[in-house]
Order: C-alpha cells, then structure tokens, then sequence
C-alpha cells in the first residue's frame, strides 16, 4: 500500500509539469495497480517487479522456492452424516525446515470430493501466520470418506475424513439384500433364507454394522424373520444371515422386508404362492405331558407334546396343531407345526396366579381335539384365632396366613370369609406378608359350642373353630406328644417404620404324636420373658398370650418388629406349651377359676409378666433366636486385578468391588458411598526388553515418598509447604492428577449390595505409582474399607502400613516386543529422590 501512495504522490506532481507527464503518470499508475493485483491472486499472470518503488518500504514478491511443504489439519477425524455438522481444515505454508512462511501471502487453491462444498477463508495464505483455513459442509450424506486437496505452486497435499452414520457411527454407506429364492408356498413347509452384507461407500465390506429388520406385511403375524439372536454383520465377511418364514397368515401375497443400519434402510420382496402340494391329514392326535402336578412357586414349567397320526399310526410330519391354556395359565409354544416325529411341542407356567388350581391343556387340528390337566399345588392358609375361647356377644379376631409351596408369602391374593350367617361373609385381601384379619362379633343368641369360621384364598380353605362359653377340649392325658418343632422365618427382620407392621417372622410350632399323627389343641404361651425390654417389638397374639394348635398340630402368630435394633441372635421368643389350661389357670378345676398372675389385665395389682422359670413340668419350654437389623454395619472392598483400558485408548482402569452388609450378613441396598484415592509413594526407573525371555524387565532405581507430606484422612492438601518440594521441580510429586477415581454407574449399592469403583491413569504412570483407595459408606457403623498402604503424618516408606498396590500394567503389553507407554518412570531414572531426573 506504501507503494501505491508513492505512485499517486509522483502521479500529482507529474501532472503539475505538463499534460504529457500527466498521462505518463496515469499510464504507470495503472501498470502498478495490475502488478498489485497479480500479487494478491487476481490478474492472471505475474504482475512483474514494480517500476516505482517506496525505498523506505520494499517489496520483496515470495520466490517459488521457498514454498517446501504444506500442512493441512482437519478439526476431526469424522463426523455424523446429519448434515449439520462441518470440518474445518487450517492449512500452513511451509518453508524449509517446516518452518510457516509469514510475511508474505502465499496463494492456495482447495478442492474437496464431489457432495461435499469447501469454503476457503482466503485465496492466500496470512502474512501473521502462514495461515488459512478452509470449511468443508457435506451435500451428499452418504457414510463415506471425503477427500481435501490443497496446492500451491507444485505442491499438492490432501487430507480426509470420514462420514458416518449419525445413529450407530457406523461407515455403512449400502445393504446389499439377497433372497435366496423369489418364492415360497403358502403351506409353511419351506422359508426364505435372507442374506445382509454392510458396505461402505466404496462398496467395500464394512463388517460389523449393527443390522435390524422389519418385515413390511399387513397381517401383524405374517412372517417372522430369525437371525438367530445375532445383532450384527460379521466382523470379516459383512453379512448376516437370517431366515424368513410365514406366521399364521397363509394368503398368496407378496412380503416385503425392510433391513435397516443405522439411516440406511433397503428393501426386498419375496411372493408367497399357492401350494400345490398334497398336505397330509392326521387322523389321531395325543397330548402328553412329563408331568400332572406343579408348585405353585411359579418355577415349574410343565412340557406337552401332541404327536400327529394316519390312520396306521405313522407319524405325520407338516401337520399345524395350536394348544391352549385355562386358568391364568402361560403357554410358551415351541413349533407349531410337526416335525419329523409328527411332535408339536410347547410348555406351560402358571403365571402370576399362584393359587391351588387345575389348569387344563388343550391341542387342535382341524377337527382332531384332545385335553389334559395337571393341578398346582402348594398354597397353605392358615388361620390362628385370638382368643380361641369367646363368650356369646364378645369380640374376636382371626390372623390368617396364606404361603406357597415354598413359605414365601402370597400378597394380593382376594380371600373370602364366612362366620356361620352367609350376611356377614367378609372380602378380604392378603398383604405384603401374605396376612389378612378377620375381625367379628359373636352374636348375642349364639348357642355355646363350637363356633365354625370358614376361610377361601389362593384356591385352599381353612375351618377355624372357637368355643363359645365352653372350655376347648384338653388334649388327653394318654396323648403322647412325641416332637413339637418351634421354627421361626425368617431368622433376620428389618426393623419397621414407625406405622408400619409389614416388616415380620413367622413364629409357628408343630405338634406331632406317636405314628407322626398332628395333635390339636395343645396350648402355647408366646412370650419375650427376661428378654422383654430388649425389644420394642410384638408379638401377632399379643404378649404372654395363649394360642393352641389346630387340627393339623399347627400353632401359629408372628412376631413383629419395632423400631429398634438387636445384636446378632440375641432377641429370644420363647414358647411354653402345655395339654390343658395350666397356662392361664392356676387350677384348672378349681371352681371359681384362678387366673395366672400373667393372664390378669396389667391394671391388676396381682399381674406379673411371665418369666421362663414359670413353665414348669409338665409343661415345656422352647425358644428360638432372632435379629432385628437396622442399618449396615460393615463395608469391604476388593479387586480381581484384571487391567483395562480407558475409551481414550490412553489410560488404564482398575476396578474394584465394594460390598455392603448388616448386622447379619445379608446385603444392603441404597447405601451412598464415598471414594478417596492416596498415592503414598511413587517410583523411578525404567524397563528394558530381555530378548531371551521376550519380555520388558522393570528396574527400579529409587522408591520415593509423597512429597506432599500434609497427610489427612485419607487426602493430601496438593499445596507446596516448607520443605516438601524435595526434588526441586517446583511441584509435588506424584501429582494428586496422576490418579482419578470414580463409582462406574451409581454411586449407591445395588440389590445385592454391592457397588464398583473404579481407579484410572494415564499410561506412562503404569507400575511408577502406588495407590491406597477407601470408600465409606454413609451411616455404616465399620470404619471405612481400604486397599493398599495408609500413610499417617511424619510417615517414612519404611513405616507406611499395609501391603503395597502399585498401578497395574497389562501382562500382554510387558510380554510384547514394542516399547510400552510406561517403559521410562514420569518421575525420572536417577536413584536419587531429591534429584527431578
């Protein structure tokens, strides 16, 4: 620009002269203007050295030699095929030495493959930075790799990068679809075998590509494509393989099926036409199967086969059968269409209907028909009722318990129950636990006697009987009561919120005579005794009340937790059982009867709660043990050692197991927890390669305590003091960035109670670094759970405590024969730690 002034300037005093220096001047000026358009990329040609020229500001016009190179940068190695998203390219004009060219504009022309536009920012190159840059936006979005050629002069660079598909990040670019037959008969007797192969945009197998299809038919039901489970192209060949054949819809149509990856979707059609072959016609159809009762756990699964027949009981391949199923019941067909034996199978589960039932099977074909029935069995309601003594008028109730096969409870189960007048029938309906309470009145008229209540749900019933104004019958004198078993389930039990009574164990004891014959009527007491103020929790039949058998020998109440914890196996119900009334007269038949100082209302002076020293012979006492847990108490990590590496492909990843229990063992779900990693130490040295051994040997030249020696609980300050920067480096070593840690999805423990952790770090770091990682957990009682070696204040390396964890490298990477990322420690070679080298 210096120039063009000093032109117009000699222009002006030119013209003062005379007119012919006027034109001279104009004429030169022009010649100037084009030579400084040729310069900046304009005019064609080579404008030529300037006639005029500002000896205070030279222009010196770039030699064609200088130019050497080009480098050309994309912003990223690949972008989604969505169209919105652009590369940018910076390309530098280099000189010898790779040197950027400033000064000077260097011209540059870019050129991209076709579907693709280039936007350059300049037609030269920046005299500040050598530089320029170029925006690429894609037209055509088909997965591909485009191409960017940059020239300047005789030098020609290129660069690319790839398109993929903005859904699965895949290069599929095309699916070729092939059919291995055009046609099928509309009997069902044959399929369609379709063959996916992924292909790039060079029509190149891209295996690998995640694959999915759609069958493009009418009827929902009328075909099905199988690809055996497999997901994805295979990773060397590029196809799948899968087969394609008729539901239930057997019209002559055509069926076309729609493969997709990704954005990229084709299509292929097929004919289903009429069958011309004769299809055979059973005359005798069977259904068996392996078995006729099931639990009603909802594990078992019952197998029908139904086998086709001619009339001289050949087997008949190619026959359809259908089953069916009543009752709730869940059918799983298996094929629907006979095999070579003439079989159809199929399996039944029974559902979510865990009620006692018989569920019955049926198959058809055509007119052919035949049924079987297996039952289910195993759901037991029990009822215990309180007091089993009334008088005519007074209120009671009765606690049922409705179990399956296996004593888990049924909740939700609708119950029906009957006192003796069909008016009051009552609907109820089990709970959580499998319990529902009938609570009623017996009526002023009632005659005295037994008073039967009668109880339907899950499929079973249950008669319970109260005596009104009578005494229950004593179990005989001769009766000999040769096991009572006293059980309790489960052994463990969360306390309960406050309101809240769901959380329970079963209490239940069983009677047996001689012959293994049930024994009714046996009275028992229920009772917490010495172990009363333990436990904020209750008993179903309510403390230091009587119970009695019923007529499977069946006595029956549950305790129920408070809101308070106990020590493991420490909370103790006792039961204290006896043949006649003992238990709640102090004479039976004295006249007027004597209640038990524990049978009197508290408000009496005479009441006393029973103690285990009151059941006396002949009367038996039994107890069992229970736990009642509140909160974990206990935490523990551990590792497999196995290394893996990060998404970035530059760290490693060491991951670890953490477990969280109770008081009693069992896992703990939910319980936040916190992570903190230390490095106590770090490591110097360096690995060289043993030919013989073929693998890299680490030799370690110094062993180097933390420098930062401000030790807390389980973190360091990461800040300089006085006399911690030992190797002078101006930093502390190990750095508190070597190492991060972090929980890999929640950071709450699962059902099972167990969380992982995971430690990563760079590469280079590998085997130079030790690690100490806790975790606490968030109201556990234990103290936290470490792995590795604590360090304490004032600590030395000799006096660190624990065994010593270093960052674990990959044994395939140290028996390889290219230098691994770790093959020089971060922290140096010299055997000095107060040396940074």
């Amino acid at each position: 620009m210096k120039s063009m002034q000093a032109l117009q300037e000699y222009a002006e005093m030119s013209s003062k002269t005379n007119r012919f220096g006027r034109r001279c001047a104009l004429v030169l000026l022009s010649l100037a203007m084009a030579g400084l358009l040729a310069a900046c990329g304009g005019g064609g040609s080579d404008a030529g050295t300037p006639i005029f020229q500002d000896p205070a500001t030279p222009v010196t016009p770039p030699a064609a030699s200088t130019l050497t190179d080009l480098a050309v940068l994309g912003s990223v190695p690949s972008v989604p095929n969505s169209g919105a998203e652009k590369v940018t390219f910076t390309i530098t004009a280099l000189a010898a030495g790779n040197t950027a060219i400033t000064g000077i504009e260097v011209p540059v022309s870019v050129t991209v493959d076709s579907g693709a536009i280039v936007t350059p920012s300049a037609k030269v190159t920046s005299k500040d930075t050598g530089s320029m840059t170029a925006v690429v936006q894609l037209v055509d979005r088909t997965s591909r790799t485009v191409k960017v050629t940059v020239t300047s002069g005789s030098v020609t660079k290129t660069s690319s990068f790839d398109v993929v598909d903005s859904v699965n990040g895949s290069k599929v670019a095309d699916l070729r679809l092939v059919l291995d037959k055009s046609s099928i008969p509309n009997n069902g007797s044959e399929s369609v075998k379709l063959t996916v192969t992924s292909l790039d945009a060079n029509r190149n197998v891209t295996g690998g590509s995640p694959v999915s299809f759609a069958v493009l038919d009418v009827p929902a039901d009328g075909a099905v494509v199988n690809a055996s489970g497999k997901l994805t192209t295979d990773p060397v060949t590029g196809d799948l393989v899968a087969d394609v054949s008729l539901g239930n819809d057997r019209t002559s149509r055509p069926i076309a099926i729609k493969v997709i990856s990704g954005t990229v979707s084709r299509q292929v059609s097929f004919n289903v036409i009429d069958s011309v072959a004769v299809i055979p016609k059973a005359s005798v159809l069977t259904l068996s199967m392996d078995k006729t009762t099931v639990g009603n756990s909802g594990s078992d699964t019952v197998n029908v086969v139904a086998t086709a027949k001619d009339s001289a009981n050949n087997a008949l391949a190619g026959i359809k059968v259908t089953f069916s199923v009543d009752q709730n019941a869940v059918l799983v067909p298996g094929n629907l269409v006979t095999d070579a034996l003439g079989q159809a199978k199929a399996s039944v589960q029974i559902g979510a209907d865990r009620s006692s039932r018989t569920v019955t099977v049926t198959t058809t074909s055509e007119a052919l028909r035949q049924s079987k029935s297996f039952t289910v069995s195993g759901a037991k309601l029990q009822a215990t009722p309180q007091p089993a003594t009334l008088q005519a008028g007074e209120k009671g109730v009765v606690d049922y318990s409705l179990t399956d096969v296996n004593a888990n409870p049924m909740p939700d189960v609708d119950a029906i129950v009957s006192p003796p007048s069909p008016a009051a029938s009552q609907a109820l309906k089990s709970d959580t636990q499998g319990k529902f309470r009938l609570s009623f009145t017996v009526p002023a008229d009632t005659a005295p006697g037994p008073y039967s209540i009668r109880a339907n749900a899950g499929g079973v019933a249950v008669i319970t009987t109260v005596q009104i104004d009578s005494k229950i019958d004593v179990v005989p004198t001769g009766t000999n009561i040769a096991s009572a078993t006293f059980t309790a389930s489960p052994l463990v039990v969360n306390v309960n919120p406050i309101g809240s009574s769901e959380n329970r164990a079963e209490l239940r004891l069983l009677f047996r005579g001689d012959n293994n014959l049930p024994i009714r009527n046996v009275r028992v007491l229920l009772s917490f005794a010495e172990d009363a103020a333990a436990t904020d929790g209750d008993i179903s039949s309510g403390k230091d009340r009587v119970i009695t058998s019923d007529a499977n020998g069946v006595a029956a109440a549950s305790f129920i937790a408070g809101q308070r914890s106990s020590p493991t196996g420490q909370l103790k119900v006792y039961a204290c059982y006896a043949k006649d009334d003992s238990l709640i007269y102090a004479d039976p038949n004295a006249v007027p009867l004597k209640k038990q100082p524990w049978a009197l209302e508290k408000s009496d002076p005479a009441y006393r709660a029973f103690a285990s020293s009151d059941c006396k012979a002949p009367n038996v006492l039994k107890s069992v043990a229970l736990t009642v847990v509140e909160q974990p108490v206990s935490i523990s990590i551990g590792s497999n050692e196995a290394v893996l590496t990060g998404a970035s492909r530059g760290t490693y990843m060491q991951e670890f197991v953490v477990l969280v229990v109770d008081s009693a063992g069992n896992p703990k779900a939910g319980v936040q927890l916190s992570p903190l990693v230390d490095l106590p130490s770090y490591r110097k040295g360096y690995y060289d390669y043993d030919a013989l051994g073929k693998r890299w040997i680490r030799h370690e030249t110094a062993v180097c305590l933390n420098e930062d020696s401000s030790v807390g609980v389980g973190y360091r300050n990461a800040t300089i003091e006085a006399g911690e920067d030992v190797n002078g480096n101006g930093q502390l070593d190990p750095r508190k960035s070597d190492v991060s840690v972090s929980m890999v999805g929640s950071t709450k423990t699962d059902v099972n109670g167990v969380a992982i952790l995971r430690v990563e770090y760079p590469q280079s770091m590998g085997s130079w670094g030790e690690i100490a990682v806790r975790v606490s957990a968030s109201g556990v009682l234990s103290p936290p759970a470490w792995t590795g070696r604590l360090a304490v204040e004032g600590d030395t390396v000799g006096t660190l405590k624990g065994t010593e964890r270093l960052l674990i490298v990959p044994i395939d990477v140290i028996k390889n024969e290219a230098t691994p990322p770790f093959a020089i420690s971060p922290y140096g070679q010299v055997g000095s730690c107060a040396n940074p080298n």
